[in-house]
């Protein structure tokens, strides 16, 4: 069958139209769509990496906030057992030496903040409640003595400093500063049965008392002269440590504050003169989660800056106390 001049013409012209819908994008098109979908996905990518920062921000202040509570909770616990608190924990003890350096192993530019006695008691399981006769145990009377008391007493005197310490760039720890805790027990755990009392310890009941307490000497405990045996673990770290004015806190009357230039860590003492009944004990706590972190929380960050915690404590110890309008410790 042959095809007419006229329906040739016809599929000519459909097949032009098929061409002309087929035809692609031009290059400029091209550049338009990638760079504008270039903004878009950069947007998103920009926006995803802000919300992961803004939450990763949020886990540190809040994972920072909860070490300072715990820390504040421990010392609160701690402080509570005490049964003679230093007004001062420089305070000069024997007239040549302060506390301090009295006790060996702390660090030098550590800064002493808290400082107190407590008593330990003795374990249940310890294997010092297996005596039982003192006069048959120990040949010794001093030891009879100390066996007969520590008996009756079932717990033993352990002095307990607190120190805020800077942190250098070099250090394991992170923030500012951490805060240290010195314990100086009468005895090691494993020594209690044989009354092993450690070197550099010294009972605050015997020689100077709890207020003139100096480690032993030639004439105060002889038998255990020696290096002290550190007992020295770190309690928690990022700690504020530029107290500015907005931030610190004055003691109010009839109280005495360490260090007398407040920071990150520092605590308000009742005097005595002015408390005559019992000390209380006011901590004050505040982290600080920049340092360490570039790029996550920056130096001027106000975020970085925690809410001080506060703590009051009343101390229910009363040994060694002087009445009003005596001299104190």
């Amino acid at each position: 069958m042959a095809i007419k001049p006229s329906q040739l013409s016809l599929v000519c012209l459909l097949l032009k139209a098929r061409k002309a819908t087929q035809r692609g994008f031009t290059l400029i098109e091209l550049l338009v769509a990638l760079v504008v979908g270039s903004l878009i996905l950069g947007s998103l990518l920009y926006l995803v990496v802000e919300l992961m920062q803004v939450n990763r921000r949020e886990e540190v202040l809040g994972q920072t906030q909860q070490d300072m509570q715990r820390a504040i909770d421990y010392i609160t616990r701690d402080a509570r057992e005490a049964v003679f608190v230093y007004s001062t924990p420089g305070a000069i003890v024997d007239g040549t030496a302060t506390l301090l350096e009295q006790l060996d192993g702390i660090p030098t530019d550590a800064v002493p903040i808290l400082a107190f006695w407590r008593l330990d008691p003795v374990e249940a399981e310890n294997d010092f409640w297996d005596i039982e006769d003192c006069e048959d145990e120990f040949t010794n009377q001093d030891k009879r003595n100390e066996c007969n008391t520590l008996k009756l007493r079932q717990s033993y005197y352990t002095l307990v400093v607190y120190l805020q310490q800077a942190n250098a760039e070099e250090d394991l720890w992170g923030g500012p500063s951490r805060i240290i805790r010195y314990e100086l027990p009468k005895y090691s755990t494993n020594d209690i049965a044989a009354l092993t009392q450690r070197t550099g310890y010294s009972d605050p009941t015997g020689c100077g008392g709890f207020a003139n307490w100096t480690r032993p000497d030639s004439d105060c405990a002889p038998d255990n002269v020696g290096t002290t045996e550190p007992n020295i673990a770190v309690l928690t770290d990022y700690v504020n440590f530029d107290g500015s004015a907005e931030d610190s806190v004055t003691c109010p009357a009839g109280y005495i504050q360490e260090p007398p230039n407040p920071s990150g860590f520092h605590v308000c003492i009742s005097n005595t003169a002015a408390n005559s009944d019992n000390r209380t004990i006011r901590v004050f706590l505040q982290g600080n989660a920049t340092a360490g972190r570039p790029g996550l929380i920056t130096a001027n960050s106000e975020a970085g800056r925690l809410p001080t915690l506060e703590s009051e404590i009343l101390v229910r110890g009363v040994l060694d106390r002087q009445p009003p309008g005596t001299t104190d410790d």
